[in-house]
């Protein structure tokens, strides 16, 4: 599957968004289609920390286990799936210079890639519209954190 890209400028702080995304037992929040997020580890957001999530997929419920992999504070977070449908992504934060206005502006760039097995993952993928729908589903994360966060 391709590696599915995208990015919104936010007016809030880095700080701000990076802390609100990082507490991903909270992505049933403001993430299209899911219907369960919890924390598996506890403790801050850092490399090793586990969250499950139970998500629908064209009908389909898909019940995975991500481990963040790589966490800079304010800058990025990175994940992989440990249980699932293997995947990894990573969430970029990037401060922007003031908005006209004064007010803070960050750009966050979010990319996914999921790998399908061979034979039927490709005929499911192309079935199912898959990379069409996660696309559609990344932005419009990145529209409700806009609509949360600003």
């Amino acid at each position: 599957m391709p590696e599915i890209v995208n990015q919104a400028i936010i007016r809030a702080p880095v700080e701000r968004i990076f802390d609100f995304i990082a507490q991903a037992e909270r992505n049933v929040e403001w993430v299209p289609d899911l219907s369960q997020s919890e924390r598996l580890t506890p403790g801050p957001t850092t490399k090793g920390t586990r969250f499950h999530f139970v998500m629908k997929v064209a009908g389909l419920p898909i019940d995975t286990v991500d481990e963040v992999i790589a966490c800079v504070p304010n800058r990025r977070i990175e994940f992989a799936g440990v249980r699932g449908v293997p995947h990894a992504g990573a969430w970029e934060f990037e401060p922007l210079p003031p908005a006209p206005d004064g007010g803070p502006q960050t750009r966050v760039t979010y990319r996914m890639s999921f790998t399908l097995p061979p034979g039927i993952g490709p005929v499911l993928a192309r079935m199912l519209n898959l990379p069409a729908r996660l696309d559609e589903q990344s932005r419009q994360c990145l529209a409700n954190l806009r609509r949360i966060l600003e």
